[in-house]
């Protein structure tokens, strides 16, 4: 079957009946597969700006970064707010970071795209903004090349520290969530905190900083992650439970302060996945429903989600009959 927009057709609006596609966004292969896809391809913009500005401390940073979503820019796409933790790890030996100095603390990076004479003007306004909040620009060079360097930098292996700041090969994991601005800085010292925790137990986990983002849709809403190092050659059971367990509380955290487990990575993974029917309540109970009847076999994913329960909900239905 065809679902999305046009439901298969050269049409790309259509209210007849459910909007199917919503159904199976996210579903995290446990409904069905899908076959083929049809993109929507926009040009490349005219024009870019992309300015990264410096902060000498986080709340600065942080109220700069909800002005700049707030002033109802057309051009702007998104802002980006790095928290001291990810300065500091993105200052660690990595080849595609421009180095900054020293007394930079937090870091917003914003982006506009479009026509050359749509954007440059609304950049003046953007850097109006930056400047009342404190802001230092940190030049073109930086600008261009740390922005351009973005995919570079998460893959680099020896960014990991022990406790005694020795240097180990980890992996980058992260947790995100979709937070409010409001709950943004009491959400990044509680995600600290249980980082911290796990480091004052093992060397295994490495605390490698949080960043928020929200894009030009609300300004409301803010993708917020936190990423971890792992040490996964030292990954036994013990760190495994603890790090399990980490990302409950994190998931927690998000969910205590009106808040979404994930914002695009999918809450489906070990941990995270236990407070799925916490945040979804009534909807968790559809979603087992709708899993029995389109998989009555669970031959999609099985486990995926904790949607087995939809099956034991059919035995124990059968039984009681």
């Amino acid at each position: 079957m065809h679902v999305g927009d046009g439901i298969g057709h050269k049409v790309s609006k259509s209210s007849s009946g459910y909007q199917l596609k919503h159904l199976f966004m996210g579903h995290q292969g446990t409904l069905g597969i899908a076959t083929e896809a049809t993109l929507k391809l926009y040009p490349k913009p005219e024009a870019e700006l992309s300015p990264f500005w410096a902060f000498d401390n986080y709340d600065d940073a942080y109220r700069c970064v909800g002005a700049l979503a707030r002033a109802g820019v057309a051009t702007f796409a998104g802002a980006v707010l790095f928290d001291e933790w990810k300065v500091a790890y993105l200052r660690r030996d990595d080849e595609a970071y421009i180095p900054q100095p020293g007394d930079v603390r937090a870091l917003v990076c914003a982006v506009m795209y479009g026509y050359e004479d749509e954007v440059r003007p609304a950049g003046k306004r953007l850097f109006r903004i930056a400047k009342e909040h404190g802001a230092r620009y940190l030049g073109d060079e930086i600008s261009e090349g740390d922005w351009a360097a973005r995919h570079d930098r998460y893959a680099t292996p020896l960014h990991g520290r022990t406790k005694d700041g020795q240097v180990v090969p980890m992996s980058w994991h992260c947790e995100d969530a979709a937070i409010s601005y409001t709950h943004l800085p009491s959400v990044t010292r509680a995600w600290h905190e249980i980082v911290a925790d796990l480091r004052r137990k093992t060397d295994v986990f490495d605390d490698w900083g949080m960043f928020a983002y929200t894009s030009a849709d609300t300004g409301v809403d803010y993708l917020t992650e936190i990423d971890v190092g792992i040490w996964e050659q030292q990954l036994d059971d013990r760190a495994w439970e603890l790090w399990v367990r980490a990302k409950r509380d994190i998931a927690a955290v998000a969910l205590a302060h009106h808040g979404s487990i994930s914002a695009c990575h999918g809450s489906c993974r070990d941990g995270e996945v236990d407070l799925v029917p916490d945040e979804l309540g009534r909807g968790f109970d559809v979603m087992l429903d709708i899993k029995r009847a389109l998989d009555p076999h669970n031959i999609m994913n099985p486990g995926k989600y904790h949607l087995d329960r939809a099956y034991e909900q059919a035995h124990e239905k059968g039984g009681r009959g």
